[in-house]
């Protein structure tokens, strides 16, 4: 039941949050660029080298992908099309206004997620799926990653996946834990 007491708590519960939040550490950050051409050829391993290779098993990740201001609206009706058409049979992730941040999201299994989201994943996994409707333009994907121990507590890193959705709107994806 709902009472303000329950309120209370819960104000007290998200003010505990928030300290934590605020005194969390984060181990690294990684920042790596990918040409377009390159996600339309195949999968690019070699340029996510580095970001496979810093990744750890044990730690959490909060990793968002971008785009130059300039191609940001072509990516938008791309998509669109794309996930009206359930193009290539993919499970698209949400549309949401278009934005040069495309996506904002965690995972302790950070290279898998990329994979997803580039579109060389399971079809069934909601993602970008990004090589299936990759506009003909020149430019580059950018991802950065953040490492998180694995020691802190889930609620944190989804509270700071959270807060960095609501600061930063990604054109893609959902806020809040699946």
């Amino acid at each position: 039941m709902l009472t303000p007491s329950t309120l209370t708590d819960i104000a007290s519960n998200l003010r505990n949050l928030a300290k934590i939040v605020e005194g969390t550490t984060i181990d690294c950050h990684h920042d790596v660029c990918i040409p377009f051409s390159e996600i339309r050829k195949d999968y690019p391993a070699q340029t996510l080298k580095s970001l496979t290779n810093w990744c750890s098993a044990d730690a959490r990740h909060i990793y968002q992908f971008s785009v130059e201001n300039n191609v940001y609206e072509e990516f938008y009706g791309a998509f669109k099309e794309a996930k009206l058409n359930r193009k290539n049979g993919r499970a698209y992730c949400r549309l949401n206004p278009a934005s040069a941040l495309l996506y904002v999201g965690s995972s302790s299994d950070l290279v898998s997620r990329i994979k997803q989201h580039l579109g060389f994943g399971n079809k069934g996994t909601y993602a970008m799926q990004l090589c299936h409707w990759l506009p003909e333009l020149e430019g580059m994907l950018r991802i950065q990653a953040w490492r998180f121990s694995k020691e802190i507590d889930g609620a944190v890193v989804q509270a700071i996946e959270d807060g960095m959705w609501a600061s930063n709107r990604p054109m893609f994806g959902r806020q809040g834990a699946r």
